[in-house]
């Protein structure tokens, strides 16, 4: 079979299997099984699949179209430039995220040595990130399941930040570890209702872990918990940073005055959908 062919057929095969974009994620499939640049797929047309690669390749797509994620089966995602390894221990980082990492890099570049919160830090990305950007930085990154701490572990070690970034094993919602002021806690908390859960994607909801995506009855049981832990743990000049879900900037924002907040900044996403909430301490 020539990759040109694998290609059709396996994007008839997604197609019919729902995959949301089956040409897209056949490419990159593809890629992985030619171990060659995605970009690089029409130059390979014709090139004829090993038996190796073809055995590879079946099974790539027989999986994929059972709907486990496209990231689950590279082993990696892209998240502001940088590869993660990702598995079914860890959130796949979505690109709405990148959002909230480049506003928390962005806020404490321009300090000596920050200290930095990264809460739920899953595949460790947005720790990852701020490290990388902030290398004076104190960066610590907290999470209550162990299997992930031991991705995001290995994340840090890839991209070289690992001694830069402190890791926490724990429920957040019970404390928050060191006993320092922050010049920023950041978080992308679970944030879906209980009961919209069995509404997701197949790819999320049966391959995310649910630690990660049940936010409680209405979604919004971890805001509540970071709007009474951080304030008094944030420096006069800090920052909470929060991803939000679709709807949520408001009612986020209104529960943050109600535990005494100062000012709210909501931001929008590419698709025009608020998305982060900057949080201020009250002015004195």
């Amino acid at each position: 079979m020539t990759a040109a062919e694998a290609l059709q057929t396996a994007t008839t095969t997604l197609a019919t299997a729902g995959v949301e974009a089956p040409r897209v994620d056949a490419e990159w499939l593809l890629a992985h099984v030619l171990d060659c640049p995605r970009a690089e797929l029409a130059l390979r047309h014709s090139n004829i699949l090993t038996d190796a690669q073809q055995t590879e390749w079946d099974a790539l797509i027989v999986q994929r179209a059972e709907r486990i994620p496209l990231q689950h089966l590279l082993g990696t995602a892209v998240f502001c430039g940088l590869e993660m390894e990702v598995n079914a221990h860890v959130l796949v980082p979505r690109p709405e995220t990148e959002l909230l990492a480049e506003q928390a890099w962005g806020s404490v570049s321009g300090l000596p040595s920050p200290t930095v919160l990264d809460f739920g830090t899953g595949s460790g990305c947005l720790a990852i990130v701020v490290a990388a950007h902030c290398p004076g930085a104190r960066v610590m990154a907290l999470d209550v399941s162990p299997e992930a701490l031991v991705v995001a572990r290995a994340n840090a070690e890839r991209h070289g930040v690992a001694a830069h970034i402190e890791f926490h094993e724990g429920d957040g919602r019970e404390g928050l570890p060191s006993e320092d002021a922050f010049d920023l806690v950041l978080a992308n908390p679970p944030y879906i209702p209980t009961g919209d859960l069995p509404a997701l994607q197949t790819e999320v909801r049966e391959h995310d872990p649910a630690l990660a995506l049940d936010g409680g009855v209405d979604g919004l049981e971890f805001y509540r918990a970071l709007a009474k832990l951080v304030l008094p743990r944030l420096k006069p000049t800090g920052r909470l940073m929060l991803e939000v879900g679709d709807g949520q900037a408001e009612a986020v924002a209104a529960l943050l005055a109600e535990a005494g907040w100062g000012e709210c900044d909501l931001l929008p996403d590419l698709n025009k959908v608020l998305r982060i909430v900057i949080a201020s301490p009250a002015n004195p």
